[in-house]
């Protein structure tokens, strides 16, 4: 019997249907997985199984008992835990005391025993094999160690379910297998893992079964050595997918057809270093070109992005833009110079949630829409209207707030403030995290458009695959120097990938590029 069974559940809101019919089964001990695009379901199936929402019909079994409650208190009682995508833990506590919080062990019944917390906290992170101090704030932790914290807080409170949802999200390649080693760890101890992602290639390496859903259907439920990648994304989309590779490289790019070096460079870095992390940095961004730039996290993918757009001043080296130096003392003057950043979670740092699409697009531009001081709403909407129509951005209304849209939506609107603000080099980090299969390939035709209209576009991704579907070149960081500059058509994952760990000969690269 499966430790899991999810009977028939259906599930309405206003105007849709997001579950219709849905059965699935987890066994103890496997890793489970459960994909679709943004909007199949998976998000109010994940809901149900841990008690925030109730169905409106259906049943739900675990170990044999079925739920005739539904609350977050009453499922995680039972032993079911959700590990979300953004990590919810109070960074100024320490380690210990995120484990045991709201559970902590007393004296008497009223004092914190600091003896038994820390005892207790060792316990459990050596029974999972972690080295890591119980005393340690969880803000100096990596997002390994800190994903480390969260399993480790659902497992004191006797988890034997996992919903882990996009774990790997925040993780460069050698820390995700270091997560996928736990995740085994703890099968092997008899608890289930319903695995969340959008990366098969993730799922295919780990997981035994897996669900797929679209528009609130279950498709199929199979074990994945049944199964290959591309039989799951048709399934997942409904239809045959195809990349942005697929697409003729003359309907591109300008610079396609021809050397990628005729192009004329917007920005140039000649020995730039900065922060902790770089160290002089060689780089040119042509016109019309997608220049990915990968490596592990910490290698220092995010101060690069931090530095071009002014929130972080080097130290040595130059930058020039257009050809002339280039030094931005903030985002205001690097957005005023023509360069604009997407950075790696829209909502928290490029987005204004409460303030609608219109507004997010058009802020970044205000003359543009005003006169006389006056806020002109009709031009705001006929410009927004514009970007929504162009870049394909799902959303019932331009007045809707852009919390509400969707990652791949929200990532799009980003860009539609880019355009707005007349930027002319574009940095993007990590545009395609946690996103689905078709946004995924809607972002890389928009990337992709943007450079053929003569733009600069600057990727940095964790994501060597994705990276190789749309990128016209590749350089490799590794511990802030980049140590491979590769033309995408020549590259090789698995390369690549050696390359961001430091288990790649570095010649290979120089002969390469």
């Amino acid at each position: 019997m499966a430790l899991l069974e999810v009977e028939e559940i259906n599930k309405y809101f206003p105007g849709v249907q997001a579950l219709r019919n849905v059965s699935l089964g987890v066994e103890a001990g496997e890793v489970h997985a459960l994909v679709g695009e943004n909007g199949a379901g998976k998000s109010t199936l994940v809901k149900i199984i841990s008690g925030a929402y109730r169905p409106d019909s259906g049943r739900i079994i675990f170990d044999g008992v079925t739920f005739d409650e539904f609350s977050p208190a009453y499922a995680t009682a039972h032993g079911i835990s959700v590990v979300h995508q953004r990590q919810q833990l109070v960074p100024w506590l320490s380690v210990e005391e995120n484990i045991l919080l709201g559970k902590q062990p007393r004296r008497l019944g009223v004092v914190v025993d600091m003896r038994a917390r820390r005892r207790l906290a060792r316990e459990l992170l050596a029974q999972m094999h972690l080295e890591i101090n119980p005393a340690t704030p969880v803000a100096q932790l990596s997002p390994v160690e800190q994903q480390e914290v969260v399993i480790a807080k659902a497992l004191y409170q006797k988890a034997r379910l996992l919903i882990l949802d996009e774990p790997t999200a925040a993780l460069g390649p050698a820390q995700i297998e270091r997560l996928f080693e736990l995740i085994r760890e703890l099968c092997s101890q008899g608890v289930s893992v319903l695995y969340i992602s959008h990366h098969l290639e993730e799922i295919f390496q780990l997981a035994q079964s897996l669900t797929v859903l679209r528009d609130g259907v279950v498709v199929t439920t199979r074990p994945v050595q049944e199964l290959t990648q591309g039989e799951v994304v048709d399934m997942m989309a409904g239809h045959h997918v195809t990349v942005a590779r697929d697409v003729p490289e003359d309907a591109l790019t300008p610079a396609a057809g021809r050397p990628l070096e005729e192009a004329a460079s917007l920005l140039e870095l000649r020995g730039l270093s900065a922060g902790p992390v770089l160290r002089e940095i060689d780089l040119s961004v042509p016109a019309g070109q997608v220049v990915g730039v990968t490596g592990i996290v910490g290698a220092g993918g995010h101060d690069l992005a931090l530095t071009l757009f002014g929130l972080m001043e080097p130290f040595a080296g130059e930058c020039r833009l257009r050809g002339k130096a280039y030094t931005p003392r903030g985002p205001q003057q690097a957005i005023e110079q023509g360069i604009f950043l997407v950075p790696e979670n829209p909502g928290r740092d490029g987005l204004v949630g409460l303030m609608s699409v219109a507004q997010n697009m058009t802020i970044v531009d205000l003359p543009a829409i005003t006169r006389a001081g006056i806020l002109q709403l009709k031009e705001e909407a006929r410009v927004a209207r514009s970007y929504v129509s162009s870049l394909h951005i799902a959303t019932p209304t331009i007045e809707r707030e852009v919390r509400a849209l969707s990652g791949g939506n929200q990532q799009k609107v980003l860009l539609a403030k880019a355009l707005q603000a007349k930027a002319q080099v574009l940095i993007l980090e990590e545009p395609t995290q946690g996103v689905d299969v078709n946004a995924k390939e809607e972002i890389h035709r928009i990337i992709r458009e943007l450079a053929a209209g003569g733009k600069a576009v600057l990727v940095i991704s964790t994501d060597i695959r994705d990276l190789l579907q749309f990128t016209d070149r590749m350089l490799v960081l590794r511990k802030g120097r980049i140590v491979a500059d590769i033309p995408t058509i020549e590259g090789n994952y698995t390369k690549i990938l050696n390359l961001t760990l430091g288990t790649e000969d570095v010649s290979w690269s120089q002969e390469k590029a």
